[in-house]
Order: C-alpha cells, then structure tokens, then sequence
C-alpha cells in the first residue's frame, strides 16, 4: 500500500556503491573502536553466551590478544573496501562476540557492544546467503545489489532490536509501563549514584539533585514525556520500508538517545552510530540535495 511518497510494506533499498562503501567504512571503524585494547578479565566464574561453549580466559594472554587485535585490524580494513566480507567481517564479528561474552561472564551485564555485534552476525550471514552457489568473484567482490541486500539486514537486525526492547519493557510491566513512568525518578537516583561511586565526583546538578524529584511530583508529565520514546521504539519496524521512513525512525531514535544522555546520564554511542550509518544515511542526503540543487532548472 501507498501513501505519498511512502510506502507500507518492506522495501530493499537499492544503494548505490559509493553508499554501500562508505557505510562499511564507517561500520569496520565503529567495529575497530569498541575492540578494547587489551582484556583484563582472566576468568568467567558466570558464564553468558558464548561462554557457555567456550573457554574465552585465552583473550587475557597479552601476545595472543595482541595477535587478534592486529588481525582484526588488517580484516575491518579489508572488509571496509569490499574484500573477501565473508572471512573479514566473519572474523572482525567473532573476535567482538567472544570478548563481549567475556565480559558478560563476570556477574553483570553490559549491551554496548550488544547491537554492534548482532548487526555484525546479520550482515555476515547476507554475505553467505548471497554468496551461496555463485561464482567465486562474488564472494571475494560482492556485487552491488548484494552489498544492498546485506545493508537491508543491518536495518533489519536494527529495528528488530528496538522493536523487541519495547516489548521486553511491556512483558516485564505487565503492560503497565507507562503507568509506571513516574518511578523512573529511583532510576535517576540510582544512575547519578553510580556515577558518583565510580568517579567519587559528587553529582550536585539539577539533573542529579532536583529532577527525580521534580518526576516524582508531575506523574503524568513524566508520562507524557517518556512515552513517545516506547511508541517510536514499536515502531521501528516502520524503518524498513524506504529511505524516508528510515531516516525518520532513525533520526527519531536518535534524539530519544540524546535525551536519555541528558536526563540520565546514559551514553548508547554505538547504538547512535549504528542509526546514522545504515538509517538516516547522512551522506546519502547530502548527495541528494546537491544534486537536486545543480540540476534544477534555471527560472525563465
């Protein structure tokens, strides 16, 4: 179905091959700056993920780290250039899964390297799935359309995340969270507490001193200025329909992350990047503006 310029049903957007390439430059840097440098953790006594399988304390051995890492340096560059993605981007995405799942083996949870490496793994197996039964220069040099394909997965595996944390807050409130809003002002007090215990900086802004409070008192204030972000989040699904919806979400999700960074003091870095490399597609925008700018008739 159609409605203007939109159009309600998943679309694979055909990305011209500067697009592609320079999304996977940005893609294999976002890879290479969430590698840690070196890995401290020299046991996993909670296993998570992976490490249910696997052994992942051999990623404490300094040389042997220091081996990958220059590994994975060699292989996000030659994925960025569209060489051989399948044994590039397979190795970049294994190497961030296990220190991630090491790091989720110590007792407590992160989610920063979380979307990166799911986008990662959906990328790798558009690499495969497109390959299958082609000839061999498809598999060292995609094609075009192929590239297209696998940057609608990155999508994809993005608004299929948002999508499930909308739901994961309504499961987990009985379908009362909005109702519940008010009670993020405990959150607040607990995040800048954090941060305090931490850094041992004392955390004397209006944000960590007065707004809990200010939340608490305005119930439904609170509600009317945290829901948008739930309904935008069910929503993301919407991304997948074109270049417009997608820069929409995109942007949408965006300012939601910059305004949970303000209020709660909460930085979603490679999520934010994540949305400006495959969804709002800045330079694809640029291009298109300059372009309709040169080519627009003179006025008689």
């Amino acid at each position: 179905m159609r409605c203007g310029p939109f159009s309600f049903q998943e679309k694979v957007v055909d990305h011209a091959g500067w697009e592609t390439l320079v999304m996977r430059i940005v893609f294999a840097w976002l890879m290479w700056s969430m590698l840690p440098v070196s890995v401290a953790y020299s046991s996993q006594p909670v296993p998570n993920g992976l490490g249910y399988l696997v052994d992942l304390t051999f990623l404490s051995d300094a040389d042997s780290y220091m081996t990958l890492r220059m590994g994975f340096g060699v292989a996000v560059v030659l994925f960025a250039v569209g060489v051989l993605p399948l044994i590039t981007l397979g190795f970049s995405s294994a190497l961030l899964i296990m220190v991630g799942a090491l790091e989720n083996s110590q007792g407590a949870i992160g989610h920063h390297l979380q979307l990166t490496c799911l986008v990662a793994g959906a990328m790798w197996i558009g690499y495969w799935k497109r390959g299958s039964g082609a000839l061999m220069r498809h598999w060292l040099f995609p094609s075009a359309t192929a590239q297209s394909g696998v940057m609608h997965l990155a999508k994809l595996m993005i608004a299929v995340s948002y999508v499930t944390s909308a739901c994961v807050k309504l499961i987990a409130s009985s379908g009362g969270w909005i109702a519940q809003l008010p009670d993020i002002s405990l959150q607040l007090i607990k995040t800048h507490a954090n941060v305090y215990y931490d850094t041992l900086w004392p955390q004397t802004g209006w944000m960590a001193t007065d707004l809990p409070y200010w939340l608490a008192e305005h119930p439904w204030i609170t509600r009317i200025f945290f829901s948008p972000g739930l309904f935008l989040e069910l929503l993301a699904f919407a991304a997948l329909w074109g270049r417009r919806p997608a820069a929409l979400i995109g942007a949408g999700l965006l300012i939601m992350h910059y305004l949970i960074g303000i209020v709660m003091g909460l930085r979603f870095s490679a999520h934010e990047w994540l949305l400006l490399i495959f969804l709002i597609n800045i330079p694809y925008w640029i291009w298109r503006g300059c372009y309709k700018m040169w080519t627009r008739e003179p006025s008689v």
